[in-house]
């Protein structure tokens, strides 16, 4: 196989941790198969490695274009432990950058901030524009003797690779991840019967998870369990209704069709306009490798972000977007909380499931697992996908 010498050591950093025997089951057929070993659970190293291998590699979720809505709006970020900065700039752009000064490194924002017309270092006042351009060294040549960018080509900020897709921002640190349209397509060609334009937050749902980050993910796009940890959301699709969750390359994804809506889904709150018959009946749900997973209902988006902290710990943000006044108008209070409390109840019905999980990896009678070969397909492929970005 031909590959660069870059990308051997890659492979060999990968088969190192994780051994090549559960490489190799990891690329069995799904009845023979097991799944990532605990290493990648439970390492620091590990954890490591996918920050430089996987989350600067990719495109990844990385911001939302609300938390920016006016020119001079910036937001500080983090992407596998790697400072970022999402500004808009004064003609309305998105723009991430490299959240470092260029002169010693120091992190420009640590907050959000808002109607800044430059980006200014706080430890010796390097000033920067919102399109990354460097303006102003003071005293850069001695006392009084400044340092005045006018034309532009001193050391500006280093970009970032940004892309913006309805409300959610994404950026790929390295540059190399290919065409954001090519990342995107499995999920906006099968949504293209929703107007998404329409949709408007309407707010957000925390949560800190005893978990690796990939647990939740896996759990996510996996409806096996569906039946023995979800009764409400049984009652609503029961698993004879249900199928497996499907593979296109990185993108993964299911969706099923109900009988009838209920509180929190479907009920009392206006349309995505314009929806077939099916469409109105739908539930449809994605993850996009590494980190962006969301659900498509008829009168609602919920977007599920998952951030690591540390091999054992990540931190949740479910975003609730409603269509038109149903985000904020008061006539729509009552049934606009059934959605979040319909979404708060099914991720805390989780939560002590995957952290189950997280406990089992520490167990060396663990090892890898077997998977159903009717369900499992999307969690493996999950694996399969963070493996390959990473060699």
């Amino acid at each position: 196989m031909g590959v660069s010498s870059e990308g051997l050591s890659a492979e060999g950093d990968v088969e190192a941790m994780l051994g090549h025997e559960a490489l190799r089951r990891l690329d069995l057929p799904l009845a023979e198969a097991s799944g990532l070993p605990n290493v990648a659970y439970t390492s620091e190293a590990w954890q490591r490695l996918e920050n430089e291998r996987l989350f600067a590699r990719t495109w990844c979720f990385a911001g939302y274009a609300h938390d920016l809505p006016n020119p001079g709006d910036a937001v500080p970020i983090d992407i596998g432990g790697m400072p970022v900065l999402l500004v808009r700039d004064k003609d309305g752009v998105v723009r991430g950058f490299h959240n470092v000064c260029r002169h010693r490194g120091a992190t420009l924002l640590e907050e959000k901030a808002c109607g800044l017309t430059v980006l200014t270092c706080p430890y010796h006042a390097w000033a920067y524009d919102l399109t990354g351009t460097l303006r102003t060294r003071p005293h850069f040549h001695g006392g009084d003797k400044h340092d005045v960018g006018d034309d532009g080509n001193g050391p500006g900020l280093k970009p970032v690779a940004t892309a913006v897709w309805h409300h959610w921002i994404f950026v790929n640190i390295d540059g190399q991840a290919g065409s954001f349209d090519d990342f995107i397509a499995p999920i906006a060609r099968r949504c293209d019967g929703y107007d998404i334009g329409a949709a408007r937050y309407a707010g957000s749902l925390d949560f800190d998870v005893a978990c690796n980050w990939k647990f939740a993910l896996e759990n996510y796009i996996e409806p096996y369990h569906v039946f023995a940890a979800h009764p409400r959301l049984h009652s609503f699709v029961p698993m004879a209704e249900r199928e497996p969750s499907k593979c296109d390359g990185h993108v993964l994804w299911n969706f099923y069709q109900f009988r009838e809506p209920e509180e929190g889904r479907g009920v009392g709150l206006p349309y995505f306009p314009n929806l077939t018959e099916e469409l109105a009946s739908r539930g449809l749900w994605f993850v996009a490798v590494p980190n962006f997973a969301f659900e498509v209902y008829p009168d609602h988006i919920a977007t599920f972000i998952v951030t690591p902290l540390t091999p054992a710990t990540s931190r949740e943000r479910i975003d609730i977007y409603l269509i038109g006044d149903a985000a904020k108008g008061e006539q729509f209070a009552t049934q606009r909380q059934a959605v979040f409390d319909t979404w708060h109840d099914l991720n805390k019905e989780d939560l002590g499931l995957i952290a189950r999980l997280q406990r089992g990896r520490l167990s060396p009678g663990y090892d890898g697992g077997r998977f159903s070969p009717y369900w499992d397909e999307a969690p493996l492929e999950l694996s399969r996908q963070i493996v390959k970005a990473m060699l």
